[in-house]
């Protein structure tokens, strides 16, 4: 559902229909700004934003109320919970890279220029595509093991290295929480939870997961420990100051079929998921019956900026 290049257009234009869509008409002149005095109207905005982005905004407008009338037609739905489950679940993946990456949700979105409402739109569409398709993913088990006899090397995992993590934003904090725990006097599980400032590893006792080798603070870090149980020097990233243990080292391998035939079969579910949500998105615009008749009005320009333009010849 994404389209990179007009989010910010289609996050200004949508808030400036919805506005002024429920203001009533004698009350469209309300002031959205002042400057030394001047007004600049609620209107004047949504005119200036549909001047600049329009013909974006309506394609995509054109394009949601398309799949929410063919999910209506084939009695899909989707929950207020079910919605803010997979929200939650999609800003939890965004939070969870948040220490080696310094980008948390809000940074994540801003960087991506999406409100949290628009945020939620997109979330929303992709699921009424994937409730519609998704009678026909099927994967079965024999697809499963032909796929990874087929691209066993395609499988092999990198080294990884699971890792345990405290962050705090001091670092003399940091420095005293390390002592504490070299010298064994607070456990590393209890000082994560006491102390770290990552609310989705602290009350795990900072447990992060399984990490791969990179080039960042934290990934060098962790690949620098020599054996399971060390613990780092502190470690600064965006997002504050690390104490990072080792719990275990995995080489690369080729991990066994039945060790991995859930998440591959997963993940080839998926595959086929989007293929099959991509497919019905455009089969659903190509039958919609779409009656385009949008009006762009010009751009709006100051009175200052009239004066200069050219003269015109009588």
């Amino acid at each position: 559902i994404m389209m990179s290049k007009t989010r910010t257009a289609l996050m200004t234009l949508m808030l400036m229909v919805i506005i002024v869509s429920a203001v009533p008409a004698q009350s469209q002149a309300q002031v959205a700004a002042t400057v030394n005095g001047q007004t600049i109207s609620l209107q004047q905005v949504a005119d200036g934003a549909l001047s600049r982005f329009g013909e974006d905004v309506l394609n995509y407008l054109i394009m949601a109320a398309a799949i929410e009338q063919a999910a209506q037609k084939e009695g899909v739905t989707v929950s207020a919970q079910e919605l803010e489950e997979q929200c939650q679940q999609a800003q939890a993946q965004v939070e969870q890279h948040a220490p080696t990456t310094g980008v948390d949700f809000a940074a994540w979105l801003k960087m991506n220029q999406m409100s949290p409402g628009f945020f939620r739109q997109n979330i929303y569409l992709s699921m009424l595509l994937d409730k519609m398709v998704a009678p026909q993913v099927n994967v079965t088990d024999d697809m499963v093991a032909d796929h990874y006899q087929r691209n066993r090397e395609r499988l092999r995992e990198p080294d990884r290295v699971h890792v345990a993590h405290i962050c705090v934003s001091d670092k003399d904090e940091a420095e005293k929480l390390r002592a504490q725990i070299v010298e064994g006097t607070v456990s590393f599980e209890d000082a994560a939870k006491t102390n770290s400032i990552d609310p989705w590893t602290k009350d795990a006792g900072g447990d992060f997961g399984y990490i791969e080798a990179g080039d960042d603070p934290f990934q060098k870090a962790a690949f620098a420990l020599a054996a399971d149980g060390d613990i780092s020097p502190i470690v600064q990233t965006r997002m504050g100051y690390h104490i990072i243990k080792r719990l275990e080292l995995k080489p690369t391998r080729v991990p066994p079929f039945e060790e991995i035939q859930a998440r591959l079969k997963l993940s080839m579910e998926r595959e086929r998921l989007t293929r099959l949500t991509s497919e019905k998105k455009v089969q659903i615009m190509q039958e919609a019956q779409i009656d385009q008749s949008l009006t762009v009005p010009p751009y709006p320009i100051s009175d200052a900026q009239r004066a200069l333009e050219p003269a015109q010849d009588p």
